[in-house]
């Protein structure tokens, strides 16, 4: 799908930051991510998170959240990882791990609490494990590609780009009030140009903004939140 009306930015996205996932359990999730998926812990922070990621400098991080109680899929469809080794890969999964491999390229399968994960074959100068897309299930992928362009993601082919990882939207409405996904942040260089783009273009500004965080909401029933950091 095309966007009918191009977004001139002046603010510069570094980065994808971190993808934050709210759980009933995110001890389980880091054990199963650092033991089977390649991760590794890099730090606890003082609001109780656990941060993994991909070992390296550069990758982005996810920052598992304590919810209170069970949390659905929702919008959130996949986290695409890469890998240069998918048989490897697939071989440090859990025994018994159901795993959709129709794809030579790609490996589907389910972690703790329906989070969604894909493998994707790269090439090798690739940091293993590190994300590569995001995948969103949007009542209106239009309305959500033009309101992310507008704060600076570049559309390319079907899926918008915050430096080298992808944000892909499908069009597949999941709204919940309980959802798994609680935000993405987005590095930057000024905090300050994107507040006063999206406010300037319109784009929703979310309650949490403040404390060197700007904060916007997604158009649609999903109401996808997306952070700024410098």
């Amino acid at each position: 799908m095309t966007i009918h009306r191009q977004s001139h930015t002046a603010v510069d996205l570094l980065a994808l930051d971190h993808v934050a996932l709210a759980l009933s359990d995110p001890e389980a999730m880091a054990r199963y991510l650092c033991e089977h998926v390649g991760m590794q812990e890099q730090r606890r922070e003082d609001d109780g998170a656990i941060v993994v990621g991909a070992a390296g400098p550069r990758g982005t991080v996810l920052k598992l959240l304590q919810a209170d109680g069970p949390r659905d899929p929702g919008p959130l469809g996949r986290l695409v990882l890469r890998v240069c080794d998918l048989r490897s890969a697939v071989a440090a999964l859990p025994a018994g791990t159901e795993v959709d491999d129709d794809d030579p390229e790609v490996v589907r399968f389910t972690g703790p609490e329906g989070l969604r994960l894909d493998f994707t074959w790269m090439i090798a100068g690739i940091i293993d494990y590190d994300l590569d897309d995001v995948v969103l299930k949007v009542g209106d992928s239009e309305d959500v590609r033009v309101a992310l362009a507008e704060v600076g993601c570049v559309p390319r082919g079907d899926a918008l780009h915050i430096s080298d990882k992808g944000i892909t939207l499908e069009e597949e409405p999941r709204p919940t009030e309980r959802p798994l996904l609680h935000h993405i942040a987005v590095r930057v260089n000024s905090v300050e140009a994107v507040e006063m783009q999206a406010r300037a273009r319109g784009v929703e500004v979310h309650s949490d903004s403040g404390d060197g965080c700007f904060s916007i909401v997604l158009p649609g029933p999903e109401r996808l939140r997306f952070d700024f950091v410098e």
